[in-house]
């Protein structure tokens, strides 16, 4: 009876995790829209509507959305931006480093019979070409930038875990993306604010080293952030 009492509480744990979250739009200018679940199909974002954490929304160019989540705090996403409405519900230090330290799991060679572990997000369920999608707002730059774009206003809106998680699951998905001192700089600025200051130097003297990727665009001003960080954290 034990056992079935834990089970039912670990079901309805994973039950209020994926439906118990929602955000409002409360404010959109430009061109906004919505994804349903696991539809492929975009939809004409519109304020009052209510998002569920299985939900996607993107901006296209000169395209912003202010969201209420639970009805409390608003959370701004700016122009040419794609974020999963997971990805705003607030994770603690712990859970993100369980999840890193799973990922480092992940990346072992699996011993024989053995499957490897997965961890993915809503983005993922989705098929990778979105080009016949015509509903979808044209996204400019290189292929993570929208992605990123979600990332940097986690950031800057003191998301600073699920900046990091977001970012890990960018890397997963786009690979190249680690040869960007933008992407390891984004990384050491969210683990300085969270206090963590070796995780911070590994991330900045990551970036300084990094071969900048053609695809990475000017990389010198993030060169510069990272030396700027070095030296903060080694005072």
């Amino acid at each position: 009876m034990r056992v079935l009492s834990i089970v039912f509480v670990l079901i309805f744990a994973c039950f209020t995790a994926v439906w118990g979250m929602e955000a409002k739009i409360v404010r959109l200018s430009g061109e906004v829209k919505i994804r349903r679940g696991i539809e492929e199909v975009w939809h004409p974002a519109a304020v009052e509507m209510i998002l569920k954490e299985i939900d996607t929304i993107t901006t296209g160019e000169g395209g912003e959305v202010l969201l209420q989540i639970d009805e409390g705090p608003t959370f701004r996403l700016g122009a040419n931006a794609i974020l999963d409405i997971a990805d705003l519900k607030k994770i603690t230090e712990q859970e993100l480093f369980l999840y890193l330290t799973r990922q480092k799991v992940d990346q072992l060679k699996p011993g024989k019979g053995r499957r490897p572990l997965r961890t993915g997000n809503v983005s993922a369920v989705h098929g990778e070409d979105k080009s016949a999608d015509q509903t979808k707002p044209e996204h400019t730059g290189i292929p993570w930038t929208p992605e990123t774009n979600g990332a940097k206003a986690l950031l800057e809106q003191a998301y600073y875990t699920n900046a990091i998680l977001k970012l890990h699951k960018i890397a997963q998905r786009y690979p190249a993306i680690e040869k960007c001192r933008e992407f390891h700089c984004s990384l050491g600025q969210a683990f300085e604010a969270l206090n963590e200051p070796g995780q911070a130097i590994d991330a900045y003297e990551t970036a300084i080293g990094v071969e900048n990727n053609a695809d990475c665009g000017s990389e010198d001003d993030w060169e510069q952030t990272a030396r700027e960080g070095l030296k903060r954290l080694k005072e």
